[in-house]
């Protein structure tokens, strides 16, 4: 359940935009018998290469407070749009984890996304529908357990309300589609023992 954010970007900028990000949410988790998503919280830059481009870089600022330096870049790009009515789009991207403290553990993960949107009566805002998966290369996990899965999905619903500035995305995902979730840590949300549920919020401030 490492990613820990949500789907960037579902439509990319316009051309020469830029826009600033801030993200709020995770898995959810028990937490005094009630479910409440993990705290994670992202910072990131996007900048629109093309009508149909977006690039962008995002730093989790949550990950950082405890001396782990994890970030994820990547593009999105427009496969296909009907104008304001719906399209696809796809975001490739590297993620990316080093322990600062301990020196050790640099990792990378390449990961895709794949999006559906659909506008409705031809406004801006827009609901989406996606499927994310990351790639992991390594051949164990924590405590040098075999690592069974090499491709993790996760599915994602979300509502992004756009306005001429601001953007607001909500954002509901099922991380690790068959992954078990326990022993664990933490008690997540899953279905049968396997994956989680995840809620995330993203403020978008374009200019």
């Amino acid at each position: 359940f490492q990613y820990c954010a949500p789907s960037r970007y579902v439509k990319p900028l316009a051309k020469k935009q830029s826009a600033v990000l801030f993200s709020f949410g995770g898995a959810l988790m028990k937490y005094a018998n009630a479910p409440i998503p993990l705290p994670f919280t992202t910072l990131g830059y996007a900048y629109g290469l093309t009508n149909k481009t977006t690039v962008y870089a995002n730093l989790h600022s949550t990950s950082a407070l405890f001396s782990n330096l994890q970030f994820d870049l990547g593009a999105t790009i427009l496969l296909y749009e009907k104008q304001n009515k719906f399209g696809f789009s796809v975001s490739p991207a590297l993620q990316s984890a080093y322990n600062i403290r301990n020196k050790t553990g640099f990792r990378v993960w390449p990961s895709v996304d794949l999006n559906y949107f659909l506008h409705f009566k031809n406004k801006p805002s827009y609901l989406y529908l996606g499927v994310n998966t990351w790639i992991e290369f390594s051949q164990y996990k924590a405590h040098h357990a075999v690592q069974q899965k090499h491709m993790i999905p996760n599915l994602q619903l979300g509502y992004t309300r756009v306005r001429e500035k601001w953007q607001h995305q909500f954002e509901i995902k099922y991380l690790g589609l068959g992954v078990p979730n326990l022993p664990n840590v933490v008690e997540y949300y899953g279905i049968s023992g396997k994956g989680a549920f995840g809620l995330f919020y993203s403020l978008i401030r374009k200019f």
